[in-house]
């Protein structure tokens, strides 16, 4: 294992392996520009198998609703618009059936379960680059995570659109639970009407609809400034779409 790791105390402090004691931004930019690029002449039709198959596993679902949010959120994102996606059901769909049209566009928080990321990390590269708008994606589980920072976003008139999928609480958990056990427990969430929230910020909300979903987006998305679209939606996992 090769850990990289700007506090000194934490190298190597649960496992023995390599401990490289610095940035790793600083790190891995000294990585990049001395290790050759390994070039692969078959990888480009490698990979648009593997893309064919997964669309084709994911089309033998009958998961329309989820299909047709996703490519909805696609549609409404400019090409050239980073996208930060919280630990939500459709961001797991994200991982799979979302293009990203270029590299870096798309960020999220998988492997660790950090609910509460998308919103602040959207804030964080409007900051850093204001040319173009920027769309978060949570739950409404993870969106209380981050809620608070609608006085940021507001404060400093970042441009970030932050799509909520609110299906009245933790949905995965729920289906993960009925699937197994037939019945939910702790699932449901005592919530707040986020549009009213958010406009109890100064930020513009609105309430939409899978069928209304695009246009609602682009709307916001075109719009200088913070805003909050709550879809009303409850969304389904897909089973897996890497089977060998």
């Amino acid at each position: 294992m090769i850990q990289i790791e700007a506090d000194l105390g934490k190298l190597e402090s649960n496992h023995p392996g390599l401990g490289i004691h610095a940035d790793a931004r600083l790190a891995l930019q000294a990585l990049l520009e001395t290790v050759a690029r390994r070039e692969d002449a078959t990888a480009p039709e490698r990979v648009r198998e593997l893309l064919t198959r997964v669309r084709e596993r994911i089309a033998a679902q009958e998961l329309t609703l989820e299909q047709q949010v996703l490519t909805a959120v696609r549609r409404a994102l400019p090409t050239n618009s980073p996208s930060f996606w919280d630990m939500t059901i459709l961001a797991y769909w994200a991982w799979s059936a979302f293009d990203a049209m270029g590299p870096n566009h798309l960020h999220s928080a998988q492997g660790a379960g950090g609910l509460g990321y998308g919103f602040p990390a959207a804030l964080g590269a409007a900051a850093a680059d204001p040319t173009r708008p920027v769309l978060a994606v949570s739950g409404d589980g993870g969106a209380l995570y981050s809620i608070a920072e609608l006085a940021t976003a507001r404060q400093y008139d970042l441009d970030v659109t932050w799509l909520i999928v609110d299906d009245g609480g933790y949905g995965i958990l729920r289906e993960y639970m009925t699937d197994a056990f037939g019945e939910p427990t702790a699932t449901e969430l005592t919530r707040p009407d986020y549009v009213a929230l958010a406009e109890s910020f100064g930020v513009p909300g609105l309430r939409t609809s899978p069928e209304t979903l695009e246009q609602d987006l682009a709307k916001s998305l075109a719009t200088p400034g913070p805003s909050v679209v709550v879809l009303p939606a409850t969304l389904r996992m897909f089973a897996p779409t890497h089977l060998d």
